[in-house]
């Protein structure tokens, strides 16, 4: 299957079940077969609500190909994982409540890299994990940019995160993609 944004494709939200609506999409593929897509994010998640069958726009097909060629900057080419990943980037960008910053969990780095929006990195924590997020903003909020996890969960100093999660952390956390081995990784007591 292969799925192209087009006028068919819409935002919404799903009927309730025990209390909680998620937010989801209408999609359509090439061939006219209707799907809907459940995002990770429930009505309690969301900063901003849109409208019932508000129509995709040029923005998310601009965010959508961002995050898609992230995710294909790192060889994830397989359509059943990249597209998924990318429309939950994409509505995380779009519509999910801000988090407070928490740059205190990982370790900082001294390298020049400057973090675009769709860009895969990784943030390493003072316990000893990794984790992998993708890069939400093109441009940080005073030097704090929007990340999302892309790994199934991460243990992150006894909370667990789950896929989807966005977090706000300084941009001197963010490292280019497992581009630190964990071996030569020091931890200070």
């Amino acid at each position: 299957m292969k799925f192209t944004p087009g006028n068919e494709w819409s935002w919404g939200f799903s009927d309730e079940r025990a209390g909680v609506r998620a937010l989801i999409l209408h999609i359509c593929d090439d061939a006219g077969m209707r799907y809907i897509f459940t995002t990770h994010y429930t009505t309690a998640d969301l900063r901003e609500f849109p409208q019932p069958q508000q129509a995709f726009c040029i923005e998310d097909a601009a965010l959508l190909t961002d995050f898609q060629e992230g995710l294909y900057a790192i060889n994830i080419v397989q359509d059943e994982i990249c597209l998924p990943l990318a429309l939950n980037a994409l509505a995380c960008a779009r519509f999910v409540k801000l988090p407070r910053p928490c740059g205190r969990l990982f370790l900082p780095f001294a390298g020049n890299m400057v973090p675009h929006r769709g860009q895969v990195v990784s943030l390493y924590s003072k316990d000893g994990g990794v984790g992998d997020f993708m890069v939400l903003d093109d441009e940080p909020d005073s030097d704090v940019y929007r990340v999302m996890l892309l790994n199934q969960e991460w243990d992150l100093a006894h909370i667990v995160l789950k896929s989807g999660a966005m977090i706000r952390v300084p941009g001197s956390c963010l490292c280019a993609y497992r581009s630190i081995s964990l071996q030569r990784t020091a931890r200070y007591a």
